[in-house]
């Protein structure tokens, strides 16, 4: 957390001076507070009015600090959270494909949106109420020093007994925030597991199972939170209970000492504001500052995600020769999915890769495409191992579709470049060569007509040529397709494969379950997987 504080310092000495400017004017007025009241038991009223709009000036001040405390600091927290997320993307980035799916999405949703919620409530929230609550307490102990320096020696050793008293729930503190986050991760990623499959429920009848298991987790994050609220209130006891001993005792001494005659009557009407701003920050220091540390499991989850140094080798400009694969194994755990596979995909070649569910298709795909790279045997590109490459020079070679490819909310165009700019004439052969070009036209609004959420406004088969289009607008000549056509109708599927067998530019290799005979005869060869 402090990271990100040191990284916009400048951004949060502007918030400290602010406070500081707050704070001064507050105790300004709580100090002329006393005036006010020694000016009204001597019936001084030309005093007695000054002090009045000495200390209305001194409040507006105050209010005018506020709000400029309220924006900066606003302002400061949302750079801070971006920051963050950007390092937490970062992460992302730079981990493996396995890594990655180690967790699920709404674990990742989840660490962008609650855990961001909650770090802006209890960390940087914290951070600011103590920074706040120390300068105001610095400025009225000093003004506390001009009545009486008893008064000072007797808030410290008060504020000590406050501050100790809510450490003891600390530890307990922390393990209720943390737990509260789990739930949250579990909650979301539930929810959003069943709004996801709303259609496969609805094809059912069982969309009441919808309602169940996103109300169970609810139950079991509504209790983390009740949890978290039952130590949060014990730690808001202890720190008032402290509060109301050091303001009830400075109030006793403040007296005492006016009896003496060692400070004015009036003194008491602004030792106890000073001690009320005293102590209400002492007593709820614990507290925030045991909200402060409960997030840090949170950052030390976002640093669990494992960084995969990018292989430094030579960049493959071409590929002049294909993938060669000598007693290709690997397994899940102790499961072994992909046995001794040896074979050569030629350059050029447009082969078929077939065999039962389960018997290693698509994991053989992801080996080829460098997502997986614990594999044992041999497998090179190039004659270079793959696990020796970097993922991100194979994969600029290579497009790996799906079988049901994945769209982002926006245009087609959009779906296509990625953010990336390519010219009128590299996208105008992409779409002919993924036979996307009529689908276009015949749309009203062309390139630019939306795709809905993931993609839901279009077919499975003009989801597969928008895919395969991405590939080619970039040059792509190695097509690995994963089942891309078995969930097409007969005439989508046949063109989609006849585009790719037909083009000589490509080298295809495509899982499939259902081999047309159109197709079989025009392959270089079938891999058959057992």
């Amino acid at each position: 957390m402090f990271n990100y504080i040191k990284r916009y310092w400048k951004e949060n000495l502007i918030v400290g001076l602010i406070l500081l400017g707050a704070a001064t004017s507050q105790t300004i007025a709580s100090v002329l507070n006393a005036e006010a009241f020694n000016a009204l038991i001597a019936l001084e009223l030309d005093r007695f009015l000054t002090a009045v709009v000495q200390m209305l000036f001194a409040w507006l001040s105050f209010l005018i600090f506020t709000y400029v405390q309220i924006v900066k600091v606003s302002q400061t927290k949302q750079k801070m959270l971006t920051a963050i997320r950007g390092d937490i993307t970062h992460r992302i980035e730079q981990t493996s494909y396995s890594n990655f799916h180690e967790r699920q999405v709404g674990t990742y949703t989840s660490w962008l949106s609650n855990d961001m919620t909650t770090i802006e409530t209890q960390t940087f929230d914290g951070f600011y109420n103590v920074l706040s609550g120390l300068i105001a307490t610095v400025t009225s102990v000093i003004a506390l020093l001009f009545f009486h320096w008893t008064l000072v020696l007797w808030s410290f050793f008060a504020g000590a007994v406050t501050l100790l008293l809510p450490r003891l729930y600390e530890k307990k503190m922390s393990e209720a925030s943390l737990f509260t986050t789990q739930e949250n991760e579990r909650f979301l990623s539930r929810a959003s597991d069943m709004l996801g499959g709303f259609d496969t429920l609805f094809s059912f009848g069982l969309l009441k199972q919808m309602h169940q298991k996103i109300n169970h987790a609810s139950l079991n994050l509504e209790t983390a939170r009740n949890n978290q609220a039952r130590v949060t209130g014990r730690v808001a006891v202890l720190g008032a209970l402290g509060n109301i001993f050091g303001q009830l005792s400075t109030l006793v001494l403040t007296g005492f000492l006016a009896f003496q005659a060692l400070v004015s009557i009036g003194s008491i009407a602004s030792t106890g504001n000073l001690a009320g701003t005293i102590f209400n920050t002492v007593g709820n220091l614990s507290q925030q500052i045991a909200s402060i540390r409960s997030t840090r499991p949170i950052f030390e989850k976002f640093e669990s995600i494992e960084l995969v140094k990018e292989k430094d080798t030579d960049k493959m400009s071409t590929v002049e020769e294909g993938f060669i694969l000598t007693d290709v194994s690997y397994s899940y755990g102790d499961k072994c999915v992909l046995k001794e596979v040896s074979y050569e995909f030629k350059r050029g070649g447009k082969f078929a890769v077939v065999g039962a569910s389960g018997s290693g298709k698509s994991t053989l795909l992801n080996v080829l495409n460098g997502k997986l790279t614990d594999y044992d045997g041999s497998a090179t590109l190039n004659q270079t191992e793959l696990k020796h490459m970097s993922g991100k020079d194979l994969r600029k070679q290579i497009l790996y579709i799906d079988q049901i490819p994945y769209l982002f909310e926006g245009t087609i165009r959009e779906n296509i470049t990625l953010g990336e700019n390519f010219g009128e004439s590299k996208m105008t052969k992409a779409l002919k060569e993924s036979a996307l070009e009529e689908v276009v036209t015949a749309l009203p609004q062309g390139l630019d007509t939306s795709v809905g959420e993931g993609g839901r406004l279009f077919s499975g088969g003009q989801r597969q040529r928008i895919a395969l289009a991405r590939g080619l607008i970039r040059g792509k000549t190695w097509i690995l397709v994963d089942e891309g056509t078995s969930s097409l109708d007969e005439a989508s599927a046949l063109e989609i494969e006849e585009r790719l067998v037909s083009n000589p530019k490509l080298t295809v290799i495509m899982i499939t379950h259902h081999l047309r005979e159109s197709i079989k005869d025009r392959l270089t060869g079938i891999l058959t997987l057992k």
